[in-house]
Protein backbone atom coordinates (compact mmCIF):
# COMPACT_ATOMS: atom_id res chain seq x y z
CA UNK A 1 0.00 0.00 0.00
CA UNK A 2 1.35 3.71 -0.80
CA UNK A 3 1.88 6.24 1.36
CA UNK A 4 -1.80 8.02 0.65
CA UNK A 5 -3.64 4.99 0.29
CA UNK A 6 -6.66 4.60 2.71
CA UNK A 7 -5.26 1.32 4.20
CA UNK A 8 -2.20 3.03 5.46
CA UNK A 9 -4.49 6.44 6.95
CA UNK A 10 -6.08 3.27 8.81
CA UNK A 11 -2.93 1.90 10.58
CA UNK A 12 -1.91 5.69 11.22
CA UNK A 13 -5.07 5.82 12.94
CA UNK A 14 -4.91 2.86 14.89
CA UNK A 15 -1.33 3.67 15.98
CA UNK A 16 -2.52 7.23 16.97
CA UNK A 17 -5.72 5.67 19.17
CA UNK A 18 -3.37 3.01 21.01
CA UNK A 19 -1.19 5.64 22.04
CA UNK A 20 -4.21 7.62 23.13
CA UNK A 21 -5.65 4.86 25.41
CA UNK A 22 -2.37 3.98 26.71
CA UNK A 23 -2.27 7.49 27.83
CA UNK A 24 -5.82 7.42 29.40
CA UNK A 25 -4.76 4.12 31.37
CA UNK A 26 -1.51 5.88 32.64
CA UNK A 27 -3.30 8.78 33.16
CA UNK A 28 -6.40 7.42 35.37
CA UNK A 29 -5.99 6.68 39.02
CA UNK A 30 -8.81 3.99 38.92
CA UNK A 31 -10.81 1.06 36.45
CA UNK A 32 -7.11 1.20 34.17
CA UNK A 33 -8.72 -2.37 32.93
CA UNK A 34 -10.95 -0.57 30.39
CA UNK A 35 -8.59 1.61 28.59
CA UNK A 36 -5.95 -0.83 28.89
CA UNK A 37 -7.96 -3.35 27.00
CA UNK A 38 -9.24 -0.76 24.49
CA UNK A 39 -5.24 -0.15 23.94
CA UNK A 40 -4.41 -3.49 23.20
CA UNK A 41 -7.22 -3.91 20.75
CA UNK A 42 -6.07 -0.96 19.38
CA UNK A 43 -2.58 -2.46 19.21
CA UNK A 44 -3.72 -5.92 18.36
CA UNK A 45 -5.52 -4.43 15.01
CA UNK A 46 -1.92 -3.06 13.94
CA UNK A 47 -0.32 -6.39 14.87
CA UNK A 48 -3.23 -7.96 12.49
CA UNK A 49 -2.82 -5.63 9.74
CA UNK A 50 1.34 -5.69 9.40
CA UNK A 51 1.63 -9.64 10.21
CA UNK A 52 -1.13 -10.08 7.40
CA UNK A 53 0.58 -8.12 4.81
CA UNK A 54 4.07 -9.83 5.90
CA UNK A 55 3.09 -13.16 5.63
CA UNK A 56 1.00 -13.23 2.83
CA UNK A 57 2.83 -15.47 -0.15
CA UNK A 58 2.49 -14.70 -3.51
CA UNK A 59 0.50 -17.70 -3.97
CA UNK A 60 -2.12 -16.17 -2.11
CA UNK A 61 -1.67 -18.99 0.50
CA UNK A 62 -0.36 -17.33 3.65
CA UNK A 63 2.89 -19.37 4.45
CA UNK A 64 0.24 -23.04 3.81
CA UNK A 65 2.38 -25.39 1.42
CA UNK A 66 -0.91 -26.88 -0.23
CA UNK A 67 1.08 -29.85 -1.65
CA UNK A 68 1.81 -31.39 1.27
CA UNK A 69 -0.41 -29.88 3.55
CA UNK A 70 1.53 -28.97 5.78
CA UNK A 71 1.74 -25.75 7.91
CA UNK A 72 4.94 -23.17 7.72
CA UNK A 73 6.97 -23.43 11.00
CA UNK A 74 5.28 -20.92 14.04
CA UNK A 75 8.07 -18.15 14.59
CA UNK A 76 8.08 -15.03 16.35
CA UNK A 77 4.80 -13.97 14.85
CA UNK A 78 2.74 -16.73 15.33
CA UNK A 79 3.48 -16.87 18.98
CA UNK A 80 2.57 -13.33 19.29
CA UNK A 81 -0.79 -14.00 17.43
CA UNK A 82 -1.49 -17.16 19.64
CA UNK A 83 -1.13 -15.02 22.84
CA UNK A 84 -3.02 -11.87 21.61
CA UNK A 85 -5.97 -14.02 20.67
CA UNK A 86 -5.74 -16.15 24.04
CA UNK A 87 -6.12 -12.36 25.71
CA UNK A 88 -8.64 -11.24 23.79
CA UNK A 89 -10.67 -14.48 23.96
CA UNK A 90 -10.04 -14.36 27.85
CA UNK A 91 -11.26 -10.83 27.52
CA UNK A 92 -14.36 -11.78 25.72
CA UNK A 93 -15.51 -13.90 29.01
CA UNK A 94 -14.76 -10.73 31.43
CA UNK A 95 -16.87 -8.11 29.05
CA UNK A 96 -19.68 -10.70 28.77
CA UNK A 97 -19.92 -11.55 32.45
CA UNK A 98 -19.89 -7.79 32.59
CA UNK A 99 -22.91 -7.34 30.18
CA UNK A 100 -25.06 -9.75 32.09
CA UNK A 101 -24.35 -8.72 35.83
CA UNK A 102 -22.64 -11.83 37.23
CA UNK A 103 -20.49 -9.95 39.26
CA UNK A 104 -23.29 -9.41 41.20
CA UNK A 105 -25.23 -12.06 41.36
CA UNK A 106 -25.70 -14.41 44.25
CA UNK A 107 -27.85 -16.83 45.06
CA UNK A 108 -30.26 -14.53 47.42
CA UNK A 109 -30.41 -11.53 44.78
CA UNK A 110 -31.65 -13.58 41.61
CA UNK A 111 -34.95 -10.97 41.59
CA UNK A 112 -32.45 -8.08 41.94
CA UNK A 113 -30.56 -9.25 38.38
CA UNK A 114 -33.21 -9.97 36.66
CA UNK A 115 -34.73 -6.88 36.68
CA UNK A 116 -31.68 -5.07 35.34
CA UNK A 117 -31.32 -4.58 32.15
CA UNK A 118 -28.48 -5.87 30.18
CA UNK A 119 -25.40 -3.89 29.36
CA UNK A 120 -25.15 -3.81 25.68
CA UNK A 121 -21.88 -2.01 25.50
CA UNK A 122 -20.39 -4.49 27.55
CA UNK A 123 -22.32 -7.52 25.23
CA UNK A 124 -20.95 -5.88 22.19
CA UNK A 125 -17.34 -5.40 23.62
CA UNK A 126 -17.14 -9.13 24.06
CA UNK A 127 -18.11 -9.96 20.64
CA UNK A 128 -15.72 -8.46 19.13
CA UNK A 129 -12.88 -9.48 21.57
CA UNK A 130 -13.93 -12.82 20.46
CA UNK A 131 -14.23 -12.49 16.85
CA UNK A 132 -10.83 -10.51 17.25
CA UNK A 133 -9.11 -13.06 19.32
CA UNK A 134 -10.49 -16.15 16.80
CA UNK A 135 -9.45 -14.51 13.84
CA UNK A 136 -5.86 -14.01 16.13
CA UNK A 137 -5.59 -17.64 17.11
CA UNK A 138 -6.58 -19.12 13.43
CA UNK A 139 -3.52 -17.02 11.80
CA UNK A 140 -0.82 -18.25 14.62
Amino acid sequence: MGRGSPGSRLDCRFHDATGWFLVQAARTSRRRAVPAFFATVTGTMVWMGTSIHGHASPGGHGGVDMAGMRHAPVGCAGWVSALLGGYLVLAAFWWVGRGVHLAGLSVATTTDAVARPLDWSALRHGVMSASMGIALLTMA
